[in-house]
């Protein structure tokens, strides 16, 4: 799944990326790219054999004629994953900044094949003065580096105008001088450009500034990176299947599991970024078209006409850029000696996310302006729109939470059961039976209304098992006490030696002619004591495989210590008790407690993704203490102002990611890797959040007193967020294996 998917998410965006998928793999095979690793560099002005081809798809320019540059970063995401040689990404930001330019002719011969463009990212040592007809410019200088400059025949060009700061221009490529370099990716080679007295006519000046040539160009090179991280992701994941050491398939050890699962987290990561970076420049389309700007970033540039463009722009860039050089030096690390060797593909990725790095830059120059842009004010603010069916689902809300405005959220919640709108994802008669667009518009006009209900804790993941599994008589028992508030839940599960491996219990469940006795003990169980009920798996048959001898019970946590539950705090490092362990001495429990099937516990207790729930994704992507953090910014040196970019490309990615995952329930799609990764993300993001707080402190962070101790507080107490719920270790495993099918321990 993770290494099928892509930047697009829509039906349509991955009917488009299949499409594209296809046509390169049958246009340029791997055999006719290589080829091109021992040719010599192509002469000035040579057309790819495939081009007209890719034309008569509609390929070069998906993003015109009603279509949004989205749809071009997935057709660029899909050229790299299929390496794609050629001038493909050069034409494409050439085409999208001569769209934004308003350069239509020009962007129209691009599109239609008969013209390949490029882009300069820089001045170079270029300079543009005006001419004696006061309306043309003469250019002299060179460029930096082109990428696909020597195969293009109209070259977009930044040169210094002095006090007017970097003008850009279109300019033919017959009147300059371009020489193909022997490059580091001889598949995409870059070129040398430059002007001697070409003079530029006033109509080749592009309405365009620094600021969207970088954007865009943050934005397409981090659509490319994705297709090249991506590929080098499959290329390790599919190698670790066959190739075998020691006698099995070294995907399943445990090293190279955990190193395939992340880069997979880094591919999603990169992904969400570029993909709304995309959306970003869409959004923002008409305000970039308006006139050529100054050259050199200023302050208000950055708090304001770059704003949440160039700052989800830098932020993509960074982690695209990053993810894709990483992600082939992994590839072939896990390919070994093979991978080292001229014959395999696997360094032409390595080539490309070079080449990349090397043109744009490296992430931290990327971190930097978005500190910078964040510091100075920009946001990106994320919204989930709903389609028009949603009026119809908001409106019967907005009559079933009248008269629970301005309750509590106890009080709203104990109201709001009976009527189905506290568990709208439930089948009725607890819920309404919603599928994902009711469920959020509910949510919305639950928003709009002022209105909150409270949290069920571990009761959300009981609800679903009862339902699933659970008799008429625990229904009815159960399941409205516990929607409406009245009744509290723990979870009875953990064991000193079974934390994550819960098929290794030892808590024991005996029959006795009314019931069963149990015995064992149980530990980290939250709100053990002050939960009414808990559910508890224990083992009923010790003779039978681990996964198949469990049972699923409910047990009355009222019952206390005389009835043979003993409930003792567990002191964390932060010193607070919020965890329990749990004794069960001699606790008889009735044979109606049972939940599901005897033995049948393993199938229940993995039944909490029943009638899933569909959760709003958040509206902003910085948290108050990474705000805190991005405050204090400009006041710190380019060190710290690093760790703090990075955070924020995993803040904004996270965003991102439950956006996509949300939109893609909404449309009936799979919510693909991203909601299975978010986690390997979320929970160290939030342990480097809270120590790089503390970091700020200095020696006001060594006293538990002020500042200090609410630092040195959440410091501490982030330490379990990477072990509860399953360690990031197990979570890699599961990752590895689930989504990238490597073999099982």
């Amino acid at each position: 799944m993770g290494s099928i998917g892509g930047i697009g998410i829509t039906h349509e965006q991955r009917e488009l990326a299949e499409a594209v998928r296809g046509w390169v793999a049958r246009a340029v095979p791997p055999e006719d790219v290589r080829k091109l690793l021992d040719a010599p560099p192509p002469a000035a002005g040579t057309r790819p054999v495939y081009w007209d081809a890719m034309a008569g798809q509609g390929l070069l320019a998906p993003h015109l004629e009603g279509g949004t540059l989205l749809d071009l970063a997935v057709v660029v995401e899909e050229a790299a994953r299929g390496t794609l040689p050629g001038p493909y990404l050069a034409n494409a930001l050439a085409s999208a900044l001569l769209a934004r330019a308003g350069a239509d002719d020009l962007a129209g011969a691009l599109a239609d094949g008969g013209r390949i463009g490029a882009v300069a990212l820089g001045p170079g040592t270029l300079t543009a003065v005006p001419a004696a007809d006061g309306a043309s410019y003469v250019l002299d200088g060179a460029a930096p580096p082109v990428l696909g400059a020597g195969e293009a025949d109209l070259v977009l060009l930044a040169a210094e105008s002095g006090a007017h700061g970097p003008l850009w221009f279109a300019v033919d490529a017959d009147v300059l001088r371009v020489r193909t370099h022997e490059s580091a990716d001889p598949t995409r080679p870059t070129a040398e450009v430059r002007a001697e007295g070409v003079v530029v006519p006033a109509g080749r000046r592009l309405a365009v500034d620094a600021a969207l040539v970088r954007d865009l160009a943050c934005t397409l090179f981090a659509a490319d990176a994705c297709g090249t991280a991506a590929r080098a992701l499959h290329t390790a994941a599919e190698y670790a299947k066959v190739r075998e050491q020691f006698g099995q398939p070294i995907g399943r050890f445990q090293g190279i599991k955990h190193l395939c699962a992340d880069m997979l987290v880094r591919v999603e990561q990169a992904r969400a970024l570029a993909w709304d970076a995309a959306r970003a420049a869409d959004e923002d389309a008409a305000g970039d078209a308006a006139g050529a700007g100054a050259g050199a970033e200023t302050a208000a540039e950055q708090g304001a006409a770059a704003g949440p463009r160039g700052l989800v722009a830098a932020l993509a860039a960074a982690t695209a850029l990053d993810a894709a050089y990483s992600c082939a030096k992994d590839c072939i690390q896990i390919l070994g000696g093979i991978g080292f060797t001229w014959e395999h593909d696997a360094h032409v990725n390595l080539r490309r996310a070079l080449v990349a790095r090397q043109l744009l830059g490296a992430g931290d120059g990327h971190r930097l302006r978005a500190v910078r842009l964040a510091a100075a004010g920009a946001r990106r603010e994320l919204r989930l729109e709903l389609p028009a069916e949603a009026a119809e689902y908001r409106a019967r809300a907005r009559v079933a939470l009248a008269d629970v405005r301005g309750l509590g959220p106890a009080e709203a919640r104990r109201a709001l059961a009976p009527t189905g709108y506290a568990a709208p994802h439930l089948p009725p008669p607890y819920g309404l039976g919603a599928g994902p667009v009711e469920q959020l518009a509910v949510q919305q006009e639950m928003a709009a209304s002022g209105v909150r209900i409270s949290d069920l804790g571990i009761a959300t993941w009981v609800v679903p098992s009862l339902l699933a599994y659970g008799t008429e008589a625990q229904l009815d028992r159960f399941l409205l006490p516990t929607l409406r508030g009245d009744l509290s839940w723990c979870q009875l599960f953990s064991e000193p030696g079974a934390g994550s491996d819960l098929a290794s219990l030892r808590t024991r469940a005996e029959r006795t002619a009314n019931g069963w006795r149990i015995n064992g003990q149980k530990v980290w169980t939250s709100a053990a004591q002050s939960a009414d009920f808990g559910i508890l798996l224990a083992r009923t048959d010790p003779q039978a495989p681990k996964h198949k001898g469990l049972t699923y019970f409910i047990v009355d946590m009222r019952a206390g210590a005389g009835a043979g539950i003993d409930v003792r705090p567990l002191r964390e490092i932060t010193g607070e008790a919020l965890f329990n362990e749990v004794y069960f001495d001699d606790l008889l429990l009735p044979a109606d407690a049972v939940v599901g099937e005897v033995d049948g516990g393993w199938r229940v207790a993995r039944n909490t993704l029943g009638n899933e729930r569909v959760h709003m994704a958040d509206q902003m992507a910085f948290d108050t203490g990474l705000e805190a953090l991005i405050s204090r910014s400009a006041a710190l040196d380019d060190t710290y102002r690093l760790r703090i970019g990075a955070l924020a490309a995993e803040a904004h990615a996270l965003a991102c990611i439950g956006l996509r995952t949300t939109l893609q329930q909404v449309s009936g799609l799979e919510p693909g890797a991203g909601a299975s990764v978010r986690k390997l993300v979320q929970t160290p993001h939030q342990q480097r959040t809270a120590e790089l707080a503390l970091e700020l402190l200095g020696p006001a962070g060594a006293v538990r007193e002020g500042a200090g101790e609410r630092a040195v507080h959440g410091m501490l107490m982030s330490r379990c967020l990477t072990i509860a719920g399953g360690t990031t270790q197990v979570q890699l495993n599961v990752v590895a294996e689930r989504i990238l099918g490597l073999p099982r321990d």
